[in-house]
């Protein structure tokens, strides 16, 4: 036989939970009797407040994330550029300390070559033993030319011997037809070193059994040549042999530049600061 309530049985309990809603919320205000279940509830939920809430949680991470993102870059290329740049300049300065106030005078400090810094990142690493060269990511766009010096953050590098629009092809002081002019910063002594094909080592060839040379002298580059500035640190002498009936003494160096380590590289550009009439006659004096 059919239920004839049964058609009514939701309405009912819809009706009955109402009536129960409204007298809790009337006995929840005119009193305190449902604070302590509310409590053992609220409680109870936390665990599922927890959860529900680590959707939201996960994307406000993610887009505080991107949005941090450039700003943390910016500022970390910031650093990294600044670095180097410090790095290069206190290089030089140990030499710059030692030289004398009045030959500098003589020489006309103010006609010295400067160096304009350009920092730039290895594309590419070729050491075979017959052919050590990188390519960076500076090229023509970048007033890159030909002949420019290269340094890290520690001492020499290299050369620039080929120049495209993007990017550039630096020769190594370890190359084995590199050859350097350098002087030993302890005493002046000049010479020249040689790649060996070895990216740990460099050859200082033609120096007499009388000169002034030892383990630990730290080689500099001399200027001659027009290609290195003077003064910046390439090599240590690690090893001095003294061979019975030879003329010369054979001599290896260290390179200090962390050739087959770097990531950034230093482009040196030469260039003559204004004369005192250049000064003079350009526009922002008058």
């Amino acid at each position: 036989m059919a239920n004839p309530f049964r058609k009514n049985s939701g309405w009912s309990q819809f009706g009955l939970v109402f009536v129960i809603s409204i007298i809790m919320m009337v006995v929840d205000s005119k009193t305190a009797w449902l604070n302590a279940p509310r409590n053992v509830m609220s409680v109870a939920l936390t665990p599922i407040q927890y959860l529900a809430s680590i959707p939201s949680s996960i994307g406000r991470l993610f887009t505080s994330s991107l949005t941090a993102e450039p700003d943390v870059q910016i500022a970390y290329d910031n650093l990294r550029n600044e670095y180097f740049k410090l790095k290069s300049e206190t290089l030089l300065l140990r030499t710059l300390e030692e030289e004398n106030q009045d030959l500098r005078a003589l020489l006309d400090a103010s006609e010295r070559l400067k160096e304009k810094i350009t920092l730039a990142e290895l594309m590419d690493v070729n050491l075979d033993r017959d052919n050590h060269r990188i390519s960076v990511g500076r090229g023509l766009r970048d007033r890159v030319y030909e002949g420019q010096a290269v340094i890290d953050d520690q001492g020499v590098i290299g050369q620039v011997t080929e120049v495209m629009p993007l990017s550039s092809i630096v020769v190594l002081i370890t190359d084995p037809g590199h050859a350097l002019p350098v002087q030993i910063e302890r005493n002046g002594l000049r010479t020249i070193v040689y790649g060996t094909g070895s990216v740990g080592r460099l050859r200082v060839p033609f120096l007499n059994q009388n000169s002034d040379i030892k383990v630990g002298d730290v080689l500099i580059s001399s200027g001659l040549g027009g290609r290195f500035p003077n003064g910046y640190p390439v090599a240590i002498i690690d090893d001095v042999k003294v061979i019975q009936d030879e003329k010369f003494i054979r001599v290896t160096a260290k390179p200090i530049a962390k050739l087959d380590r770097s990531n950034h590289v230093l482009l040196l550009s030469r260039e003559k600061p204004k004369t005192r009439q250049a000064i003079i006659d350009s526009p922002e004096s008058n």
